[in-house]
């Protein structure tokens, strides 16, 4: 279940009645999965394709299977990938729009529809 469900990765930091309904949660909706995929031609499944669990060939030897070193595919966690700060030409873009829907690009409905919902 680890493989499929990120949150089993780790210890649940969580009440035991918490706990419970997580578990059953999942295994509710890995059976509901498994179900649903039984009816797609084994070739093309991807929750739980054939090699990702056991399975024994012809001459008796055991497969592990993929599900021991397949890293979810789901969410992987990312880096930071910039900040929060925008860069000057975008500051310079926003006020120029700002200066044009505040002056000349102003509407007559605009001032009332901002008052109306109490943002100005």
């Amino acid at each position: 279940m680890a493989s499929r469900f990120r949150i089993f990765r780790k210890p649940l930091v969580s009440s035991l009645e918490t706990s419970t309904f997580t578990v059953a949660a999942a295994v509710c909706l890995h059976n509901f999965i498994k179900s649903a995929e039984e009816e797609v031609p084994s070739c093309e499944r991807r929750y739980c394709p054939l090699d990702f669990v056991y399975n024994m060939s012809p001459d008796g030897y055991i497969n592990d299977g993929r599900w021991r070193t397949e890293e979810a595919l789901a969410i992987n966690r990312l880096s930071r990938t910039g900040s929060n700060m925008y860069s000057r030409q975008a500051e310079e873009t926003r006020r120029t729009l700002q200066n044009y829907f505040c002056h000349e690009g102003a509407t007559a409905w605009q001032d009332a529809h901002i008052a109306k919902n109490g943002k100005k």
